[in-house]
């Protein structure tokens, strides 16, 4: 017992934190977070207190090693600017409204500090606190006290999870219950725990790409092709939520990631299995499209899936997409250019548009005209250069190692798989499904909101953090063959080798 959680004791705490999030409401619901900061604290504690021990390493050196390596980790000092700001935003906030007498409007008093940071309403500070406080524990867990292995297995348990609550919610909507979990009543569509459905279909998305990865990536590996069939229904059960979701965007994607990411496992594994696994996977692509193509033509129209897709304005989707949200955008870039530094406070996109945009001219604004619907464009307007360039910077540190990984990798591998040269189909599928699933989120970003729940944001964030353990460390000029699977490196098996 003592062996396990040193070995999966943070990523016990981190699948805890994100589960937890993803259950209550997707992290939107303030009133039922009083859990976050405390499990987020736990995830730093764990991380010090029982490290994963590397080959030969004692705990107190595991402890010295992980102190060593936290100090001069940039995301740690990342962390505590962004805190500090988001508490000095709290610190100089709230703002008065105020009677123009002259004008005959309202508009909202300078604060304490005007040259400063500052918020409209002090009430969303602790909003904004949970929503990056989890992120930002699981990152630096994640970087400093969890193996190569443990990351597969923390990445093996989140989609699992998902699952669960994905069939959950498919219960729920063939149920057509109104009330969530079967605890509070709707008003709104929802799905699973999530009360708005668009974070929920980003979620499930998400947890898609991580799914479809992690199952090429078992049923690859002879070690792991056990827990294969246990990954597929997990992937069965993500894709089913991600479309029974009903929003329009994760149905899209979702159908995308399961004839591309399809048309992906099979090429990548094309000349590492045999000619008759090969064969089943084919019948197996072929049997899920034949039987998606027996739902649509069997199941009545009036079925809220068909109806959700035979929606979809794909002659005007760009109109639909970005040109309905235009205004919100256009607003938050105002807001912006008045308060380029510091922007207008976390939250404070709804009181300026409250206040500042006529009720006529903000009723023709993209349904939830509270929100920008555009989340860069919304942390430039809110958080302005200096606390938009904090979390821009906490991407970069984060993508960086991924980008020196994958460069190590095309050195590594160059002219070494003569059967294949595309570095795409070198690599594990695991870092391919994994980077296109936090693509997809980015780019559903562009439209909605997925980064405003905090369920999503720390999965997304515990996906890029991992991604650098699939992909090769240094320069190794030996055979793929000699590198492990986990680290992604294919392994070249001739043709028929595999039974």
């Amino acid at each position: 017992m003592r062996d396990l959680m040193v070995r999966y004791g943070v990523v016990a705490h981190i699948v805890g934190l994100a589960a937890f999030l993803a259950w209550v409401y997707g992290g939107t619901r303030l009133e039922l977070l009083t859990a976050v900061p405390w499990l987020s604290l736990g995830v730093l504690e764990m991380t010090w207190l029982c490290p994963a021990l590397r080959k030969g390493e004692t705990l107190p050196a595991a402890r010295r090693r992980v102190t060593h390596n936290l100090v001069r980790d940039p995301l740690l000092y990342l962390a505590l600017c962004f805190g500090l700001y988001l508490l000095v935003q709290g610190l100089n906030g709230g703002r008065a409204l105020v009677l123009d007498a002259a004008g005959g409007g309202w508009s909202l008093a300078s604060s304490p500090l005007g040259w400063g940071p500052s918020c409209v309403d002090r009430a969303d500070v602790p909003q904004a606190m949970f929503l990056v406080l989890p992120a930002w524990a699981v990152v630096l867990g994640i970087r400093h006290g969890v193996t190569r292995r443990g990351k597969l297995v923390l990445l093996r348990l989140l989609v699992a999870n998902g699952a669960l609550l994905g069939l959950v919610g498919v219960v729920q909507f063939l149920c057509g219950t109104d009330r969530i979990l079967g605890l509070r009543p709707a008003t709104e569509p929802f799905f699973a725990s999530f009360p708005y459905t668009n974070h929920a279909g980003a979620y499930f998305v998400l947890l898609s790409a991580l799914s479809l990865g992690l199952f090429v990536q078992a049923w690859l590996d002879e070690v792991d092709r056990r827990l294969a069939i246990w990954l597929g229904v997990a992937l069965a059960g993500n894709l089913a939520a991600a479309i029974c979701s009903l929003s329009r965007a994760a149905i899209v994607w979702a159908l995308l990631l399961m004839l591309l990411g399809g048309l992906y496992a099979i090429r990548h594994a094309w000349h590492l299995v045999s000619s008759d696994m090969r064969f089943k996977a084919v019948t197996v692509f072929l049997l899920v499209w034949l039987l998606g193509g027996a739902f649509w033509l069997l199941v009545p129209r009036n079925n809220p899936v068909v109806q959700e897709i035979r929606a979809i304005p794909w002659s005007t989707l760009g109109q639909e997409t970005l040109g309905a949200r235009a205004p919100q955008v256009a607003f938050a870039w105002q807001l912006w250019r008045e308060h380029p530094w510091f922007g207008v406070g976390c939250g404070g996109f709804r009181h300026y548009a409250a206040l500042q945009v006529e009720g006529s001219v903000r009723a023709t604004w993209h349904r939830g005209g509270e929100q920008v619907h555009h989340d860069g464009v919304q942390v430039l307007a809110e958080y302005g250069l200096v606390g938009g360039g904090l979390l821009l910077a906490a991407v970069v540190a984060l993508m960086a190692p991924v980008i020196r990984r994958l460069r190590i990798a095309h050195v590594t591998f160059a002219g070494e798989w003569s059967g294949e040269p595309w570095l795409l189909f070198r690599v594990s599928p695991v870092t391919v499904l994994l980077l296109a699933g936090v693509a997809l989120t980015c780019l559903t970003s562009l439209i909605d909101l997925p980064f405003r729940s905090p369920a999503i944001l720390a999965t997304w964030c515990v996906a890029l953090a991992c991604a650098p353990a699939f992909l090769p460390a240094k320069e190794n000029r030996t055979s793929p063959a000699t590198l492990p699977s986990v680290a992604g490196a294919r392994k070249p098996v001739a043709p028929d080798a595999v039974p």
